[in-house]
């Protein structure tokens, strides 16, 4: 009896122990399927925003392999053997990899080998994830007007924790997917070395400032150049030569127009951006629709000539392109700009004591600002929500941040109509626009993830 009891002992062992170690290998490739998901989703994201090579693929992997398997003992096998595909015509990526664990009680002093099963147990697991194929091009539109001065910071912040995410610290600048354009406005925009040009400064008629406002219709007397709502160039007017001034973007008031925030057109460096968003400060009053059409010509193709080549944008039918704007205030819109030819004025002469005025009409041939009372009916917030659907009708997805209280000021409705579906935020404090810039940001992820 004592014989058989042992052995019966023996296979007792083996058999509880055989099921000790095919739990042990099940758990095991749980956590190495769950470090192949977090690995594929982690690469992807990193795929969704730059190019990578087939060794920085595996860098990668490895890495989050570390840090999720930094405690299993099949950690280097794993590592060993991991194994990626990448899709680039479908945007997917597929990790796979597999391990092996030494087997406590099935190789029972070597017998239970023979007699039962394997000395290692093999697992392994893969994971399919989808990524961007798509390039990026987004206008970052940000009210810099003098009612936000105490409020810089946040918006630096805000704006810093956007570019984090979609431009991300170590992207090399010719593998980023995403590129990025700065249009700081208030009365105007701050174009810096390109104002003169689209003030039609190669025909004389730039003041040599960098502020740049907005433009209107044309009419020469024989056909009207409906321009004021679209992304036409700003040479469009061939007829005569030189143009006329009045065919060109206005002359900003220099003075309230940020001299510190100055436009950054698309690009994908991201210490540019950094800086410039560090340069940010306040100014003047506000003219939204300004920013509007500058945020539009960064990312339109017809201002192609206008920036550096690698800031060029995509055309509109590039498939490969997706165009986003984000547009944001925290006030209502007062300031216009008009192009006057002559005007009536009031000129006097003489000794104080017998001094005569009349009203004389004299030729003015510029861009005057006029200022309004902040509606949402006023011209300027007309023109911005004008200008906001010819963008959306272009093609181009657009997010509106209000950063206010009273979600029924004329600033809010702006921006409400300006934002295409489900892209309306607002934020009352300052963690809430920190919050929505960040939300955006992967938000406009998902969208290029996902299609």
């Amino acid at each position: 009896m004592l014989p058989i009891f042992a052995i019966m002992v023996i296979m007792l062992v083996v058999i509880s122990g055989a099921a000790f170690d095919v739990s042990r290998t099940v758990n095991a490739r749980e956590k190495l399927s769950y470090a192949i998901d977090a690995a594929a989703l982690s690469v992807a994201a990193d795929l969704s925003t730059s190019v990578m090579t087939d060794d920085e693929i595996t860098e990668a992997i490895a890495d989050s392999f570390r840090a999720n398997l930094n405690d299993a003992e099949f950690l280097e096998d794993a590592i060993d053997n991991l194994d990626f595909t990448v899709d680039s015509e479908n945007g997917t990526i597929v990790v796979s990899s597999s391990a092996m664990l030494n087997t406590y009680f099935i190789d029972f002093g070597g017998y239970g080998m023979k007699a039962l099963g394997p000395e290692v147990l093999s697992f392994g697991a893969s994971s399919q994830v989808t990524y961007s194929r798509f390039d990026v091009e987004l206008a970052l539109v940000l009210d810099v007007t003098g009612s936000m001065r105490n409020d810089m910071d946040t918006l630096r912040d805000a704006a810093d924790g956007l570019v984090d995410i979609l431009i991300p610290e170590g992207t090399d600048e010719a593998d980023s997917k995403v590129r990025i354009s700065l249009v700081p406005y208030s009365q105007g925009v701050n174009l810096g070395p390109y104002a003169d040009l689209v003030k039609g400064g190669d025909y004389g008629h730039s003041d040599g400032s960098y502020c740049v406002t907005e433009r209107q219709n044309y009419d020469d007397g024989s056909d009207t150049y409906e321009v004021k709502y679209t992304d036409l160039p700003y040479n469009y007017y061939d007829e005569t030569d030189p143009p006329p001034k009045a065919t060109f973007y206005g002359d900003g008031e220099s003075n309230n127009c940020s001299s510190d925030s100055e436009m950054i057109p698309l690009t994908s460096d991201r210490d540019t951006l950094v800086d410039a968003i560090a340069a940010l400060d306040d100014n003047g009053g506000t003219a939204g629709q300004t920013g509007v059409v500058w945020g539009w010509n960064s990312l339109s193709p017809n201002y192609s000539d206008v920036w550096p080549a690698d800031s060029a944008p995509e055309a509109y039918d590039n498939d490969d392109v997706l165009k986003f704007a984000i547009i944001m205030t925290d006030g209502d819109n007062n300031q216009h700009y008009d192009f006057v030819e002559t005007e009536w004025r009031r000129t006097c002469s003489g000794p104080w004591w017998n001094r005569t005025c009349s009203w004389n009409e004299v030729e003015v041939n510029d861009w005057e600002e006029n200022y309004e009372a902040p509606s949402y009916s006023n011209t300027p917030s007309t023109d911005q929500r004008a200008l906001c659907e010819a963008m959306k009708d272009a093609g181009i997805e657009i997010f509106g941040v209000y950063f206010g209280s009273s979600n029924s000021s004329a600033g809010s409705l702006n921006m409400q109509s300006c934002a295409s579906d489900g892209n309306y935020y607002q934020a009352t404090s300052a963690s809430e626009l920190i919050n929505a810039f960040s939300n955006i940001a992967k938000k406009i992820q998902q969208i290029y993830v996902s299609r």
